[in-house]
């Protein structure tokens, strides 16, 4: 199959466990009389940071098919130019492979797992033909099965290792592939098959439970975008879907794709069989908020995508400023629709809204960065946070998340409740992101600022301008109150009646160490610094978190702290007084039950048309 015309590209990849290493032979079909460029993407997307992956390259060489060597000459730090070459050319090259996250590459003697952005040359010329891959089994291992949405020749067994095909780089790219001995969960949603696939020992799973709660979460999701246009219902995105969980002692994140997802979690993290629905723990529900947040992506970003992903440039850094409604309403959606399933109660449900407000109002960042800055600046900031991060940075999901809900408000207050941000993002759906990946790239077409703004003024029937100028470019606070009033909502804030220190802490054999000081608090008035490690106040050893020992000493100005800075014993004084820095509690109350509001339930309407 290697020079079959029919498949240009064609890359076979033998991992080799003990070592950490794919072993990648990348075969080009064709006469290239000006030579070809090849590289290695320098970030994937739903991450938005320079990953430089051509930097895990082991070794490569290249040669013709009669043996000859070709010379490839390298034009950056991740791209290389071939000489010419007639029939075919063949490039071998090692990947180191030990990150565990959702983003990269990782191997060893248990799981095997790789995005194809950090293991992959893409040969520019031929990046939207047919890309061919066959995987090979690892020498070292028994009984392993593979888990991907690339597309199985006939000959390759279900599950199981052989060749498999994408329609081009892009969607080689958006395939993740694991490996190893893995356990499956299936079920079906609206008709669609959805596969788990867990890697990683998890001899107490409850099955029947995750099973049942994914299974309510995908249902969810597919009905939020399954408009009718014409009586006709639209049909969904993905033709089947997986989940690719890797469950390890630590670690949590996840990574979107357009029919399936990375994610990482810890095996605590997943229901035991002790758990059930009346007993959900926090951790577990933070993973299948987890798993909302990555399938709502399916439709918000894969498909519904901003200008400047289309098409990605995966070389350099693009413009990201509109990450708050991408990553932001993502964020809103993820726990709203586990209120939605019953997963969360209303309690719940609004203690997570709660922890978002007291997440952005308690750090000076948001007075200092506009959420439109936070996304753009995200490939320098977000992914790169420094112990001044809080001070200087608004997240643009956890900020992002509030705008989202202030729209829906809005909306659903000015259309007297008939509609809602369910509505926009149905619009959003049926206009750009249906059979997105069905058009030719001339055709498929992202959305800017102005088609947000544009439907959503036409599902509220009023213009949302002075509303999205303050939320996106301005850092004042946000209408909360103000838009939750209508609804029979109100947030409540009670003042903070303790002194803080204003700083976050770590415990550690010589004390507490202080890894980030906030803005205007005691501790940056004392004059501590992230490194300092904490020890004493008054001469008395600081044996409970610090904020709570300053309970223990009455409210004056003359506190003495003892700390180690750099091996040197330093003494400060500390301000044992409430500062103008700290923040209290939101509470978001219900004040009106009978108020005609159906916030936080979705809408009746299922039509995209302009009402």
């Amino acid at each position: 199959m290697s020079n079959n015309p029919q498949f240009p590209i064609h890359y076979s990849l033998t991992p080799d466990t003990h070592r950490h290493i794919f072993s990648v032979r990348l075969n080009i079909s064709g006469d290239f009389e000006n030579g070809v460029q090849v590289f290695m993407p320098n970030w994937i997307a739903g991450s938005y940071m320079l990953r430089e992956f051509a930097r895990h390259i082991v070794w490569l060489r290249a040669f013709n098919d009669f043996g000859e060597t070709i010379t490839l000459s390298p034009t950056s730090q991740h791209s290389w130019h071939s000489a010419p070459f007639i029939g075919g050319l063949t490039i071998e090259y090692e990947v180191f492979a030990h990150d565990n996250s959702v983003r990269a590459a990782f191997l060893d003697s248990t799981t095997g797992f790789f995005n194809a952005t950090s293991v992959c040359l893409c040969v520019q010329e031929l990046a939207d033909q047919t890309h061919a891959l066959t995987l090979n089994p690892p020498v070292t291992a028994q009984n392993w099965q593979v888990a991907t949405q690339l597309t199985p020749a006939t000959d390759t067994p279900e599950r199981g290792f052989g060749n498999y095909f994408a329609k081009d780089y892009d969607e080689l790219a958006d395939c993740p592939v694991r490996m190893g001995a893995l356990t499956w969960l299936t079920f079906e949603s609206e008709q669609i098959a959805h596969t788990v696939a867990i890697s990683g020992d998890v001899p107490h799973l409850n099955a029947t439970l995750l099973i049942e709660d994914i299974r309510a979460i995908c249902t969810a999701h597919l009905k939020l975008f399954k408009p009718v246009v014409n009586d006709t219902p639209t049909q969904p995105p993905f033709a089947s879907y997986l989940f690719l969980i890797d469950a390890r002692a630590t670690g949590y994140g996840g990574l979107e794709h357009r029919s399936s997802t990375a994610l990482l979690t810890t095996r605590a993290s997943l229901p035991n069989l002790e758990d059930n629905v009346r007993t959900r723990r926090k951790a577990y529900t933070d993973l299948l908020g987890l798993i909302s947040h990555e399938y709502f992506h399916t439709w918000n970003v894969k498909r519904i995508k901003p200008a400047a992903f289309v098409p990605y440039d995966l070389s350099k850094p693009t413009d990201t400023s509109l990450l708050w409604f991408f990553e932001g309403v993502t964020s809103y959606y993820d726990d709203l629709i586990l209120y939605r399933t019953g997963i969360l109660d209303e309690a719940q449900y609004f203690k997570i809204l709660e922890q978002h407000i007291h997440q952005v109002m308690q750090r000076s960042g948001a007075q200092q960065q506009t959420v439109t800055q936070a996304g753009y600046y995200a490939w320098s900031k977000y992914y790169q946070p420094t112990e001044n991060t809080p001070n200087a940075h608004v997240s643009y999901y956890t900020k992002g998340a509030l705008i989202a809900l202030c729209l829906d408000l809005f909306i659903r207050h000015n259309s007297q409740h008939t509609r809602s941000l369910d509505d926009v993002m149905r619009h959003l759906w049926q206009n750009f992101g249906q059979n997105f990946y069905d058009l030719s790239a001339a055709e498929r077409q992202g959305i800017q600022l102005a088609d947000i703004q544009q439907t959503v003024e036409q599902y509220a029937r009023v213009n949302p301008d002075h509303l999205l100028q303050v939320a996106l470019f301005t850092t004042e606070t946000l209408p909360l109150n103000l838009l939750c009033l209508p609804h029979g909502l109100r947030l409540k804030y009670t003042r903070p009646t303790q002194p803080e220190f204003g700083a976050s802490f770590k415990k550690t054999e010589q004390g507490w160490l202080i890894e980030r000081i906030f803005t205007n608090g005691m501790a940056q008035r004392a004059g501590l610094a992230p490194q300092d490690i904490l020890i004493a106040i008054n001469n008395h050893a600081i044996t409970e978190r610090p904020d709570d020992s300053l309970r223990d000493w009455k409210r004056t100005r003359s506190l003495t702290a003892h700390y180690w800075r750099d091996g040197v014993l330093q003494t400060t004084t500390l301000n044992n007084i409430i500062t103008p820095a700290q923040i209290g509690t939101y509470r978001l109350e219900r004040t009106d039950r009978a108020t005609p509001s159906t916030w936080p339930l979705t809408t009746t309407s299922v039509e995209v048309n302009a009402p």
